[in-house]
C-alpha cells in the first residue's frame, strides 16, 4: 500500500506547484486527493486494505485515531472546503480564492507532518 502515500506526497506537491502558478482550483483538487490517499494510506497501514469512499470525514473516522479525529474537529471547517473542491473544482465553474487555496495547503502540510506521511 506504499504506493497510496507515494501518490499523496505527489499531491502535495502538485498542490505546491499550482499555488505558485495561482491555479487555486488545482490547488483545492490536489488538496484534496493529498487527504483522501494519505487517510487510506494510514487505513491499508492498519488494517491491510482502504475503504472505497470518497468522505473525508469516513476516511477520518476510519483510522480510529483520537488524534487524526481531533485534527479532524479543529479543522472541520477548511476540511470541508477541501472535500467539496474533490467535485466543485471538476464539473462547477467555482472560483477558489488564494487565501482558500493557502490555508488549504498548509492544513495539508500540518496533516503531513502530524502523521508522518511526507
Amino acid at each position: 500500500m506504499e504506493f497510496l502515500r507515494k501518490n499523496a506526497v505527489k499531491f502535495l506537491e502538485k498542490a505546491e506547484e499550482s499555488l505558485s502558478k495561482g491555479e487555486y482550483n488545482f490547488v483545492m483538487f490536489f488538496v484534496e486527493q493529498f487527504f483522501q490517499l494519505g487517510l487510506k494510506y494510514l487505513i491499508a497501514k492498519k488494517y491491510g486494505d482502504f475503504p472505497k469512499t470518497h468522505s473525508l470525514k469516513i476516511l477520518f473516522e476510519l483510522t480510529e485515531d483520537e488524534k487524526l479525529l481531533r485534527f479532524y474537529k479543529d479543522n472541520i471547517d477548511t476540511l470541508r472546503d477541501i472535500e467539496l473542491a474533490y467535485v466543485a473544482s471538476r464539473y462547477f465553474d467555482v472560483e477558489y480564492s488564494e487565501e482558500a487555496a493557502e490555508r488549504s495547503l498548509k492544513l495539508a502540510k500540518r496533516f503531513a507532518e502530524v502523521t508522518e506521511i511526507a
